[in-house]
């Protein structure tokens, strides 16, 4: 894993041509997106990137001159690297080579964004029958919450990233000073989703009169009596009201699902029920730890029928998307086009973003035990480096030599525990895996 040093900067793109018109400024480049040459008069954005890049301008100083926050200025010199005008520093945060191969593609496998999850409190009105953790962590201090916006915000100019956190819990809306909380990511200019429960219309009202949060997301595990019998009587009807009242402000919204033994046949159904309703879709497998250890994992042959079962409605749904890593392994046999995986990096656990928790801790992905560190001890710097760090970063040792190993890597969060540590593990639903290793299963 390599570390982007300070004296990387952003520069003009090779493709780039700049050429004055009456009083303009014309350019001409290369979009990467679609590989064809632009021609366009510069615009504001395209004018101020280039001044920055050209004058060597230091973000931090121009910000406080212009009374804004610096996240706004990386967020544009990401935009125009994405457009194909600039070209982003080259040591960005970076797959292993030596595991993942020396000709990762960048745009899948470098970083350009980087995420915070951030349980900011354990606190919830609901209690899922697969809920992986009620445990009852120390709450966090307004300093320690500063600190830990400090801290992300640091870290993400440093490398170059842009930032986004997802506000979630438990309830984040239970923590008492979520409000103020959120206003402070909001005036650093940082992007907010919210990963939570429904919540009343004077508490969504009070959330856009700050800013609304790019996307809201809840969670469904199935129909009405199915759902309501993993989240608790009536919980059904409170996200399908909330879902309608979010288009009424116009919040993205999203669905999302933990499938296991008991509600595997209740995916497709709620895909119907939801479409009008929400904007995406999406499912992750079970995590066999906390309360969620009392129910059963899928068997790989029935968990392919059930993804081949997805991909075929899928094609047509406006809102069913390809989140679940296995996808991939379908569309690899069948010699179709792979997509990104779960986050947009194959498995994404320590390395596309971190996991904070009320007490400080940092882990690599919420539904495992993925410890990293502590950021009431240690820097972000420190924890993302760190040994443990690199070890979850590592993966399956059952994934080596896998051709989708990059895009895939199975789904740790889905495996169980080997008592050497997850690099040992194996997921229990990649029928690839468990077919080779046992020829009886073919």
């Amino acid at each position: 894993m390599e570390s982007r040093g300070r004296a990387n900067r952003y520069r003009l793109a090779d493709s780039l041509r700049l050429e004055a018109r009456g009083g303009e400024v014309h350019l001409t480049w290369l979009d990467p997106s679609s590989g064809r040459m632009q021609q366009a008069p510069a615009d504001k954005d395209d004018l101020l990137g280039l001044k920055i890049v050209t004058e060597q301008l230091n973000l931090k100083r121009l910000a406080e001159t212009h009374d804004l926050p610096v996240s706004r200025f990386y967020r544009l010199l990401s935009w125009l690297d994405r457009k194909g005008v600039l070209k982003a520093p080259a040591t960005l945060l970076r797959r292993d080579p030596e595991l993942f191969g020396h000709d990762l593609r960048d745009d899948l496998f470098t970083l350009a964004h980087f995420g915070l999850q951030w349980h900011i409190t354990n606190a919830c009105d609901l209690h899922c029958r697969h809920c992986y953790d009620r445990s009852q962590r120390s709450p966090m201090t307004e300093a320690q919450a500063i600190g830990a916006l400090d801290q992300f915000q640091s870290f993400c100019h440093e490398h170059w990233v842009a930032g986004h956190i997802d506000f979630t819990g438990g309830n984040p809306f239970l923590y008492p000073g979520f409000f103020e909380l959120y206003q402070e990511a909001v005036n650093r200019g940082i992007d907010v989703d919210i990963l939570g429960n429904p919540v009343s219309r004077e508490q969504l009202e009070k959330l856009c009169s700050i800013q609304p949060p790019g996307q809201f997301q809840v969670s469904l595990e199935g129909r009405k009596s199915c759902n309501d019998r993993i989240r608790g009587e009536g919980s059904f009807d409170r996200a399908m009201e909330f879902l309608d009242l979010l288009k009424q402000y116009n919040i993205p919204s999203a669905v999302m699902l933990t499938l296991h033994k008991e509600n595997l046949r209740e995916v497709l159904p709620l895909v119907r029920e939801l479409e009008g309703r929400t904007d995406a879709f999406n499912f992750t497998r079970l995590s066999q730890v906390g309360e969620g250890a009392a129910l059963m994992q899928i068997a790989p042959g029935e968990y392919k029928a059930i993804l081949e079962e997805y991909l075929a409605y899928a094609e047509s749904s406006p809102i069913a998307a390809y989140k679940e890593n296995l996808i991939n392994l379908i569309r690899w046999e069948r010699g179709e086009q792979t997509t990104t995986g779960c986050t947009g990096s194959g498995c994404g656990i320590a390395f596309d973003g971190i996991v904070l928790l009320p007490d400080g801790e940092v882990h690599g992905c919420r539904k495992v035990p993925s410890r990293m560190g502590n950021l009431w001890e240690e820097t972000l710097e420190e924890i993302y480096f760190s040994p443990a760090s690199a070890a979850l970063r590592r993966g399956m040792k059952a994934c080596d030599g896998c051709p989708i190993r990059p895009i895939c890597g199975g789904c740790i969060a889905a495996s169980t525990l080997s008592p050497t540590g997850y690099a040992d593990t194996v997921d229990p639903c990649c029928w690839r895996w468990w077919s080779s290793s046992n020829p009886s299963l073919k």
